[in-house]
C-alpha cells in the first residue's frame, strides 16, 4: 500500500509539474504554414497563386528545392517569398521586400517585441554579396539575428533591400 501511494504522489508531482510548464508554441507562417510541411501542402495553402519550382539534387542523396511566389502580400507589404524544402520538408522561408516598402528599423522593433534583443551579425562574415561601405570604411548593411525557440530569425540590409529568413531550429535533426 505504501508503494502505491509513493508512485501515486511521484505521478502527481510529475502531472503538476507538466501543468506548470510554459505552453509549447510552433511557428506559423502566412496561410497557416509551419515547418516540416511538405511542398504539396504548401502550395496548396497559397492557393492558385503562380510561383516558381526549382529543384537541385546534390551530390548526395538529398534533394533541395525552392518555390518562389512573387509579388505578394505579407502584413499588406509587397514582397517575394522563397520556401525552402531539404527531402520535402519545409526548413527556411525567405521573405525579400520590395525597396523601400518596411525599413530594416521597423522589422528591428517588431522582433525584439516577439523574441527579445537580437544578436548583431557581422555581415563581412556572412559573406552575402557586395555591401556598401560609409564615408569612414564601415559596412552599411546590417544583419540580426534572434531565437524565437522553434525558429531563428535573420534579418539582412544593405542598401534599401531588406530580406527576412526564417529558420527552421529543429530542421538538423530531422532524418
Amino acid at each position: 500500500m505504501k508503494k502505491f501511494f509513493a508512485v501515486l504522489t511521484v505521478l502527481c508531482l510529475v502531472l503538476s509539474m507538466a501543468a506548470m510548464a510554459e505552453k509549447v508554441t510552433v511557428f506559423t507562417f502566412r496561410n497557416d504554414v509551419v515547418f516540416g510541411m511538405p511542398q504539396k501542402d504548401v502550395v496548396a495553402a497559397e492557393g492558385n497563386a503562380p510561383h516558381e519550382v526549382e529543384t537541385e539534387h546534390t551530390l548526395g542523396p538529398v534533394t533541395f528545392t525552392e518555390v518562389e511566389y512573387e509579388n505578394v502580400a505579407i502584413d499588406n507589404i509587397k514582397a517575394d517569398v522563397k520556401y525552402m524544402f531539404v527531402e520535402d520538408a519545409l526548413v527556411a522561408i525567405r521573405v525579400d521586400y520590395d525597396d523601400k516598402a518596411v525599413s530594416y528599423d521597423e522589422i528591428d522593433k517588431t522582433l525584439t517585441a516577439a523574441y527579445g534583443e537580437g544578436a548583431d551579425l557581422d555581415v563581412k562574415a556572412l559573406g552575402n554579396g557586395v555591401y556598401a561601405v560609409d564615408d569612414e570604411g564601415r559596412p552599411e548593411a546590417k544583419a540580426k539575428l534572434w531565437n524565437g525557440g522553434d525558429v531563428l530569425v535573420v534579418v539582412e540590409q544593405d542598401e534599401d533591400d531588406v530580406d527576412v529568413t526564417y529558420l527552421d531550429a529543429v530542421a538538423a535533426y530531422l532524418k
